[in-house]
């Protein structure tokens, strides 16, 4: 019989509860426990995905010696502390991304994490989809040539400036909620840092990037065009440009769907994610994999790659003027 990894949730928010909805399906998981700011709400949400013990602290979450693995889906501020506080109570971490607000923090979580030989992993869930994945095997496959440009957005129209990702405070901003996620792909496809960086954005009276534009230039030719807001809707596609033709993306972040166009712009190929489920189970299920094989880190999402795009993030920061109160 397999090993069942039992999992922890530290933080019951929103995104918690769609990576809770998707754990289910895992066979070799199990939703053990959970912690929130309040018991209150560390038990409704226990009771509304059949878990086994529920928390009103993160530390007795920390200290359950029955969990395996912890999610950690807290506020951008507290990701490294929290990440800490389950690396050294032993136990594996896949925080939510951004992995943490600047690169010092990632930097102290991967040190600690090594230093505990303890797995550690950002929770780029896009990074797992079918979608990402078939058009990475495209461009592997050689189908595009040598990959040109990278045309991402993602930008919504959030539920106002008492949104969570509005505070400053709480490391909120469009960069880092959703600007990572082309930033990420752009990692991906290039597989490496841009060696140039311009952004503009149009910062908030409280000073947070409610949009952002970026270029990054990763040089031999190839550049990445990517936009990110927290206050438009922007359609949310994604074009992998090179030399044979082009991949399309649509609903890049999320979609099902993902199109081959050679260098006529004439379809060639094309893929459907027939899954149902939304797509958060596969960074669990890359972590017990990880595990299994006893691996202290993801070969698919490395914490060196973790680190380089945090370092872009930063960059990006640097050049719109966003800085948060622990720097």
């Amino acid at each position: 019989m397999a090993k069942q990894f039992n999992i922890g949730i530290l933080g019951a928010s929103k995104v918690a509860r769609k990576f809770a909805s998707d754990a289910k399906i895992v066979p070799t998981a199990k939703l053990y426990a959970v912690a929130a700011r309040s018991l209150e709400s560390a038990k409704s949400f226990a009771k509304d995905f059949d878990m086994t013990c529920s928390y009103g602290s993160y530390e007795e979450l920390a200290g359950d010696q029955n969990i395996d693995i912890i999610y950690i889906s807290t506020p951008n501020l507290f990701h490294k502390e929290h990440a800490i506080l389950c690396l050294n109570a032993g136990k594996a971490v896949i925080c939510e991304k951004p992995f943490a607000l600047n690169t010092q923090e990632v930097q102290e979580m991967i040190q600690i994490a090594k230093d505990k030989n303890v797995f550690l992993m950002e929770a780029m869930w896009t990074r797992y989809l079918p979608t990402i994945n078939k058009a990475k095997a495209w461009i592997d496959e050689g189908k595009l040539g040598m990959i040109k440009m990278l045309q991402g957005d993602f930008g919504f129209k959030s539920e106002g400036q008492e949104d969570i990702r509005f505070q400053k405070e709480l490391g909120g901003g469009a960069l880092l909620d959703v600007g990572i996620y082309p930033i990420s792909l752009a990692s991906l496809v290039f597989g490496r840092q841009p060696e140039h960086i311009d952004a503009k954005a149009v910062l908030t009276g409280q000073g947070v990037d409610e949009t952002v534009s970026m270029q990054l230039d990763y040089g031999n030719q190839q550049v990445a065009q990517l936009s990110a807001s927290i206050n438009l809707c922007t359609p949310k596609n994604a074009y992998i440009i090179g030399e044979n033709g082009y991949i399309h993306l649509p609903a890049a972040w999320y979609g099902k769907l993902a199109y081959l166009y050679n260098s006529q712009g004439k379809l060639i190929e094309h893929f459907v994610d027939r899954t149902k489920d939304i797509g958060y189970h596969f960074e669990l299920e890359e972590v017990i994999e990880c595990l299994l094989a006893g691996k202290t880190e993801s070969d698919r999402m490395t914490l060196q790659e973790s680190l380089e795009i945090t370092q872009t993030l930063d960059a990006v920061r640097n050049r719109i003027g966003v800085k948060y109160s622990i720097e």
